[in-house]
């Protein structure tokens, strides 16, 4: 099985290579600038946290000392490559994690949790995005294996020092909700502590054991303040600050995103094996609060617009151990004591029969039959989800610059030699190539357009943009059968019907997707 697991995944991988989101140069910029000596920042001499990946970001300064980045595509391959390995990981734990204390008969089930995390689109997606998701949840699955062995210790009476904790810091410092973790897992371990009894002082010391994490996380929220003088990315303020419907647009991501993963059907399945008698062991209890504070924090957070569910990822490992556990269940599946009552009090002798060797088999078959049959209709409807074209399948060949901002950012490399400042809303492959100051529409590297009211990414203020008077602007358009211009971003749609930038700034470039527009003044500029 772990062979079928291992293909399965470099398959899927593979199948899902081509595909990069445009935030994963937003992190590659950061790294550069601080290899070079301009410090963490997206443009020199402006402090603005527009990365929610610190850990992520520091560690692509590796390759990037190594001179990876000399080749175009140098940074953004190895980026992939380590997300695979870090997937590869993820699934190498998840089967440890769920054969950790179990019987022999059981342990050999436990590759079937990976074999379920391997056939999800959106852990196999994320794993060559070149962002930090993999990573993520690399190491949130890491502290809960570490929180199941500590476990285990604590059970014997053996000390048990949590190392989880600084595994699940590192998590934290990658990407800001794994933090929200640290509450239930403290909580699971002092509950577990003072249920197992144990010498004096044990209960103080455990304690004590919660400045491994707090500590550390204290000093990093600390340094972002004295660096960029907020206790918060600038991310926060971008996505969530001053929007009203966040809880909406995180209850209908949520929705859109445990739906395509069948969950309401196998909570149901989970709850009719309860009922039957089944006993979930700790480790499930354990996962279900991990999954249930995490799924909060998403919905706190408004969910995301990035495709394949991308921020349930980093729990979906969780979700794997749990559909094991139902495995385990369904396979242990006998009629209890009720249904026998209920079979002789309704005069149903037929029921009885599932006692007997026979109809226990034919239950447990049944049962895990049905499992099976939920777990294939939610793993073809998140590959249904992201379908890609035909030509971008990394089957037909890898094609890493297939993006269509590669054409803007080449073209601007080459033929544009005024300096001057960039306005734009996609702030990451063509800034990170073009290597110029910009001024993101988006508000992610901008501290201003940031902390403006408003819903993610509709956020906006002309008279701020044209104080900044940016030499070129970079807008993304369509066009209607007259040849009217139009753009779903809301800084282009503004922009295209305010009068100033019309008499300020004539067409450059045609790029047919987009128009870089120039001041059609020499006037110094601003910012």
């Amino acid at each position: 099985m772990l062979s079928l697991i291992l293909v399965l995944s470099l398959l899927g991988h593979l199948h899902f290579a081509n595909v990069t989101i445009d935030d994963a140069f937003i992190s590659f910029r950061y790294a550069e600038n601080l290899v070079h000596g301009r410090g963490l920042v997206f443009n020199v001499g402006e402090r603005v946290e527009g990365y929610s990946n610190f850990l992520w970001t520091v560690l692509l300064a590796l390759p990037i000392a190594l001179k990876v980045d000399r080749f175009e595509l140098g940074l953004l391959a190895t980026a992939k490559v380590v997300g695979v390995l870090f997937s590869l990981a993820t699934l190498g734990l998840t089967a440890l994690t769920a054969g950790l204390g179990r019987s022999s008969a059981e342990r050999r089930s436990a590759p079937f949790s990976a074999l379920y995390l391997a056939t999800l689109a959106p852990f196999l997606f994320w794993g060559v995005g070149a962002l930090e998701t993999p990573l993520v949840t690399c190491l949130l699955m890491l502290a809960f294996h570490l929180h199941l062995r500590e476990d285990l210790a604590i059970s014997q009476g053996a000390p048990s020092v949590p190392f989880s904790y600084p595994v699940l810091l590192l998590a934290a410092l990658t990407r800001p909700e794994p933090v929200i973790l640290f509450a239930p897992l403290a909580a699971l371990r002092l509950w577990r502590v003072l249920r197992a009894g144990g010498p004096s002082g044990m209960f103080g010391r455990e304690l004590g054991y919660l400045l491994l994490f707090a500590v550390p996380y204290a000093a990093l929220v600390a340094g972002r303040f004295a660096y960029y003088g907020e206790l918060v990315p600038n991310t926060y303020f971008a996505k969530v600050h001053g929007d009203p419907h966040t809880n909406e647009r995180g209850a209908r991501y949520l929705t859109s995103a445990l739906s395509r993963l069948n969950a309401g059907p196998l909570l149901l399945f989970g709850g009719a094996c309860v009922l039957l008698g089944q006993r979930l062991p700790y480790r499930a209890y354990a996962a279900l609060s991990c999954c249930a504070v995490y799924l909060t924090a998403i919905l706190l957070e408004g969910g995301d617009w990035m495709p394949a569910a991308r921020m349930l990822v980093p729990v979906l490992p969780l979700m794997a151990l749990l559909v094991h556990e139902l495995w385990l269940m369904a396979g242990a599946l006998s009629p209890p004591p009720w249904v026998a009552k209920v079979s002789g009090a309704l005069r149903l002798p037929n029921l009885n029969k599932l006692s007997r060797p026979t109809g226990l088999r034919l239950l447990r078959v049944s049962a895990r039959a049905v499992l099976l049959l939920l777990l294939a209709i939610g793993s073809y409807a998140n590959f249904h989800a992201v379908m890609l074209p035909e030509r971008l399948s990394g089957f037909y060949g890898l094609r890493l610059d297939h993006s269509r901002h590669f054409t803007i950012a080449r073209w601007m490399s080459r033929e544009l030699r005024e300096p001057g400042l960039l306005a734009l809303g996609e702030a990451g492959l063509i800034p990170y190539y073009t290597k110029r100051p910009v001024l993101d529409l988006l508000g992610l590297m901008d501290a201003h357009l940031a902390r403006l009211p408003g819903e993610m990414h509709r956020k906006f203020e002309a008279n701020y943009v044209f104080a900044r008077r940016p030499r070129f602007v970079l807008l993304f358009v369509t066009r209607d059968r007259d040849g009217r211009l139009s753009s779903d971003q809301l800084y282009a749609e503004v922009l295209l019907a305010d009068a100033r930038f019309l008499r300020d700034y004539a067409p450059m470039h045609d790029f047919g997707h987009a128009i870089l527009y120039a001041r059609r003044t020499a006037a110094p500029e601003a910012g």
